[in-house]
């Protein structure tokens, strides 16, 4: 195949997590092609969770954050879980979704927000570049320099050299598929059912308003999302595709399991319907050759903690620094294998948590006393609800859901190990839940804390994309560092310096681009921090 184009990077799937790596290669000087089998954006709800870590990442990757901000949901609106009979009918229980509220602004910029991918999508094609809609990867060959890769497009084959292929074209992955990858963990936990509806419910819940609503009557159960409680619901209701095929879940059938699961008559728009299938896989590989998998290409998770995109953007995050870095000269290709390596325990960690929240849920039913008997098991959920020691032990079993809603350790909390990091020889602090408990520190391989510099900008803002950056604090005497890195120096305030960061004044702290901690230690040994980790 002769090429008739070449870029730094082929990125096939514009879904959030391959719209990410296109920022951040305009962001790092790299020139970028995104390819993209659809005729356009998303058009149908798919994840909703933005959570801080990933709106950190899109500020510092240069995307519109003001567009992105003023499109999520209220928390209002969007920051409780309910538990009810039926959708507007009797509330059983309810908890916090996630940490929403101003107070988060002492731990990020910008605090967790929901916002459906179907109008995420359009917001993140401002500015990412050449994406190119209708284009389908047919194969790709490694040469010595790059990648050839072919794709079919609305006028035909052709084919493009890129010194890199990131693949983040979804669970499927057929780039995946074509290097013998495999995935690993169970393929198919259960299938729902995804029915997609248009619809004003407000009227219905009420003062209940949330994101998700848990429906307990055995008859119906399921989950609705309200990715706007005025205008856009969806409806996930389990089904066994061996014994219902999918096929024969036509509008009217939809409309019957949407309706069953309502206490009351309000019309309804039915838009569509899907199945899913939740499943626990991660590759066995992250890399081969100069072709990487990211997001869900690479790992698959259990929708319960909505880790999915928020997971695929900081793939992207870690990796595309990394290969620009290789590009500009400041390190081998072996920079390159600490991706697999920093990522992959991320995603197996993010894999278990998911998993422990699914199957958690089972304590709700059996508090209820359910079985395969459903006229029994609604008889056991009135008598439940009616007998206050029952109901309590109910409430207790929902009350034991609250960290699959509150996942801030996980988000904020993740660490790296390997070549990259520094250890400075000190102990991670033990925490009970570290899936929820999040405790800001600058022990190498964590993300920089973030504090205010002033009233818009974190310490986050200013960690530098390309090169390094180095903390110090205000009034300190930076040696000169003999390197061919850019490096950036940063003087923080004496009293964030000592409050904050709880650093002494002849310390400092080397960032890498992707806002962690690679060495933390005396000032005058940063330039052997810099030599020995590139």
């Amino acid at each position: 195949m002769t090429a008739t184009e070449s870029v730094d990077i082929v990125i096939v799937g514009a879904g959030p997590t391959g719209l990410t790596a296109a920022h951040l290669c305009k962001e790092l000087g790299l020139t970028s092609v995104v390819l993209e089998q659809r005729d356009g954006p998303q058009r149908s709800p798919a994840a909703h969770v933005i959570n801080a870590r990933t709106f950190e990442i899109w500020r510092q990757a240069g995307v519109d954050m003001d567009a992105i901000l003023a499109a999520t949901a209220s928390p209002d609106d969007a920051g409780m879980v309910h538990w009810v009979t039926r959708l507007g009918g009797e509330l059983i229980a309810s908890l916090p979704y996630e940490q929403q509220g101003d107070d988060m602004l002492a731990v990020t910029p910008t605090p967790l927000r929901n916002l459906s991918q179907h109008r995420l999508e359009p917001l993140l094609l401002k500015g990412a570049g050449d994406i190119r809609y209708s284009q389908s990867w047919v194969s790709s060959k490694e040469i010595s320099d790059g990648v050839v890769v072919e794709v079919d497009g609305p006028d035909g084959l052709y084919t493009i050299h890129a010194k890199y292929l990131l693949a983040a074209d979804g669970a499927a992955s057929p780039v995946r598929r074509s290097l013998t990858i495999e995935p690993i963990g169970p393929r198919s936990i259960q299938s729902f059912l995804t029915i997609h509806i248009a619809a004003d419910f407000r009227p219905l819940v009420g003062e209940h308003r949330g994101i998700l609503y848990f429906i307990a009557d055995p008859a119906c159960g399921g989950t609705f999302v309200a990715h706007s409680i005025d205008s856009e619901w969806v409806y996930m209701h389990p089904f066994d595709p061996e014994v219902e095929p999918f096929e024969t879940f036509d509008e009217g059938r939809c409309r019957e399991i949407v309706n069953a699961a309502i206490d009351g008559e309000l019309e309804f728009e039915f838009i569509g319907v899907s199945p899913w299938h939740m499943s626990a896989q991660i590759a066995e590989r992250y890399r081969d050759g100069r072709t990487f998998l990211v997001g869900d290409s690479a790992h698959r998770f259990p929708p319960t903690g909505g880790l999915g995109l928020n997971t695929g953007v900081a793939d992207a995050h870690n990796l595309v620094w990394k290969i620009a870095a290789v590009e500009a000269g400041w390190a081998t290709s072996s920079l390159l294998d600490s991706y697999e390596v920093e990522r992959k325990p991320v995603a197996e960690f993010n894999s278990e948590q998911s998993l422990l929240n699914a199957f958690k849920l089972i304590e709700i039913p059996i508090a209820f006393g359910f079985n395969e008997d459903i006229e029994a098991s609604q008889q056991s959920m009135i008598d439940a609800l009616t007998d206050p020691g029952r109901r309590a032990g109910v409430e207790q079993a929902i009350t034991n859901q609250a960290i699959h809603f509150d996942l801030l350790g996980l988000q904020l909390g993740y660490s790296y190990e390997g070549d990259l990091v520094i250890d400075d020889g000190t102990t991670t602090t033990t925490l009970e839940e570290p899936a929820r408990d999040y405790v800001p520190s600058t022990r190498p391989g964590g993300r920089l804390p973030h504090a205010w510099i002033n009233d818009n900008v974190s310490t986050l803002d200013v960690v530098q994309p390309v090169g390094l950056t180095v903390f110090v604090a205000e009034g300190s005497t930076m040696p000169e560092i003999d390197s061919e890195i850019r490096i950036t120096v940063v003087e923080l305030s004496t009293d964030l310096w000592n409050d904050v960061y709880e650093l002494r004044a002849d310390q400092a702290l080397l960032v890498r681009p992707d806002q962690h901690i690679a060495f933390r230690g005396n000032i005058t040994g940063v330039g052997g921090a810099v030599s020995s980790l590139f």
